[in-house]
């Protein structure tokens, strides 16, 4: 489809003024705050949506995508790669420095991560992408609060249709090892009996179903469980309150303030649980375990617990 020349033209010359620089960086943005942004200067609005999590495709985006967005596919595009075997896991640092320049994101770039946003699973790969940036020191980064999905609800926030191809910049990361966790770490929190929460499905967690990643199923002794789909309203796009989240993790038995380790199948539903913890709830002990389930049940040395133990033989 070609792109609608009339309304990148009135949007290439709207005021948007110096303060856009100046605004603060949040977690979470709603649609109003990105309307008065997403085609400011210095800002990429990141549209992360694919047919593996949300069934749309870059087809899909240039039918209609916040002004001013490009697309990234979260899952062809290389956010997450192979390594040792292990699928999903974070690729080496120079890809993605490429990657990320490659869409016109520099160093000062103010990113809006704009996920479809049908549901949790959806904005799991916002909070993923989230997470690698801030994983590469980059803290200028946002997730719109509800996706595409939230923004286009109101009929008075026109999408853009075409697609629009980013002025590449060079992006140097500044990775923050403290953020990353290893099967070391995974190891030491079971033996200390505690800060472990997983964040798949109760039949994945309790062993009653294996997902097609992991070779074993079950959890890690003494974790918790939080469903991804806990997290937002109703299973959608919309992360719930601080004060909801608060009550889910004590419910759980999860202490808001513990050093925590957040994990699931591939480091995928996890980002949320990390990005819920983390971000809105303001535990800076809380860590991912990008790995997850999918590295820890291909060594058969590594213990793990199946609370419900049923054969279909």
């Amino acid at each position: 489809m070609k792109t609608n020349s009339l309304l990148f033209s009135i949007l290439a010359g709207l005021s948007v003024g110096p303060s856009i620089a100046d605004t603060p960086t949040t977690p979470l943005v709603d649609a109003n705050a990105l309307q008065g942004i997403a085609c400011g200067p210095d800002v990429v609005v990141l549209d992360v949506r694919s047919e593996k999590i949300d069934g749309q495709s870059s087809g899909d985006y240039s039918q209609g995508h916040v002004p001013c967005a490009i697309h990234s596919d979260y899952i062809k595009d290389g956010w997450r790669a192979k390594v040792a075997g292990v699928p999903g896991m974070l690729p080496p640092v120079q890809k993605l420095e490429g990657l990320i320049g490659g869409l016109g994101i520099g160093d000062d770039t103010r990113v809006v991560i704009a996920p479809f946003g049908a549901d949790s699973k959806s904005m799991a790969s916002a909070t993923r992408v989230y997470w690698t940036l801030k994983v590469l020191g980059h803290d200028r980064v946002s997730i719109l609060d509800g996706g595409t999905t939230a923004y286009a609800r109101d009929k008075s926030r026109p999408l853009e249709q075409g697609a629009r191809s980013p002025e590449p910049k060079q992006f140097k990361a500044s990775l923050r090892t403290e953020m990353l966790v290893s099967k070391e770490d995974v190891a030491r929190a079971m033996k200390d009996g505690g800060g472990l929460v997983d964040y798949r499905r109760q039949d994945e967690f309790s062993g009653l179903n294996r997902n097609s990643k992991t070779t074993r199923a079950g959890t890690l002794a003494g974790a918790r469980n939080i469903p991804l789909e806990w997290l937002t309203q109703d299973n959608g796009g919309v992360f719930r309150s601080r004060k909801a989240l608060e009550q889910i993790y004590d419910m759980a038995g999860v202490p808001p303030d513990a050093a925590q380790i957040a994990f699931c199948n591939t480091g995928h539903n996890s980002s949320l649980g990390w990005f819920a913890a983390h971000e809105i709830l303001g535990n800076e002990s809380v860590r991912m375990y990008d790995g997850s389930m999918a590295e820890w049940s291909r060594n058969d040395r590594l213990p793990m617990v199946r609370p419900v133990a049923i054969s279909d033989k």
